[in-house]
């Protein structure tokens, strides 16, 4: 007997929480850290205050572990807008064509054009947001862990690394890989140098141990993953802003 078309060959990861990238101070205003503030339920495996987590990433596709978009957001209706720099699907008046904010206003999703960092509500309402997604092999629980990121900086180096990666190796899933923050230097508007901490992908094995478990097919599995564009991402910092 088959199994049910559409339902059974489909394997859905449920998301077990988020990891931010900074905190909130006395006033209630973000403020970068040099570390990943995770839950307190998972700091006995990661620790308190960890500077780099072992991480799987779970599938292949880089649409489905590190979807990344101009996303625009309001606080009634959550998404409003995603683009890629020329096309978007954003939120709007049937009659008026107006982007819709307030909840009281109905909507529907059109594509239109996307401009991008030329749009007028870039840096003001929508920015570059990457949604990372993985598996913490040392935490306990079957399901996939989210971090999102408006840094410019962690978004080319989460994509650099893992292009040389799969370039390497034939593959990303199911390599044992380590996810860090590291200082970097970065200028101010008013070239004031500020230090800022930014993702990077790493790998702690030697060559040959990466390379004699990346020859082992991973198993064929349909793996679905939890997809977080509706949510308002919370804590997503200017990039140059200074750390504690």
């Amino acid at each position: 007997m088959s199994p049910i078309k559409g339902l059974t060959e489909k394997r859905n990861l449920p998301r077990l929480g988020k990891i931010h990238l900074g905190i909130r101070n006395e006033k209630g205003y973000p403020m970068k850290v040099d570390y990943f503030v995770v839950p307190d339920g998972i700091k006995g495996y990661v620790g308190d205050k960890p500077k780099e987590m072992k991480i799987l990433i779970p599938v292949e596709d880089e649409e489905k572990w590190a979807s990344q978009y101009y996303r625009c957001y309001s606080k009634a209706r959550g998404l409003v807008c995603k683009g890629d720099g020329e096309k978007c699907m954003r939120l709007v008046n049937p009659q008026t064509g107006e982007m819709v904010w307030k909840e009281d206003v109905s909507g529907e999703m059109r594509e239109a054009p996307c401009k991008g960092r030329e749009c007028s509500d870039y840096k003001v309402k929508c920015r570059e947001v990457m949604n990372l997604q993985f598996l913490l092999p040392d935490v306990p629980g079957l399901g996939v862990w989210q971090i999102d990121t408006g840094s410019i900086n962690s978004i080319r180096n989460i994509n650099n690394e893992s292009a040389f990666i799969k370039a390497a190796y034939g593959r990303i899933s199911g390599l044992p890989l380590t996810l860090t923050l590291e200082p970097k230097e970065g200028n101010m508007p008013d070239r004031k140098i500020v230090t800022i901490y930014v993702m990077h992908l790493r790998t702690k094995l030697m060559l040959s141990e990466m390379m004699a478990l990346a020859a082992k097919s991973p198993e064929d599995v349909i793996l679905e993953l939890p997809i977080g564009d509706d949510e308002i991402p919370d804590l997503l910092l200017p990039e140059g802003q200074e750390t504690a």
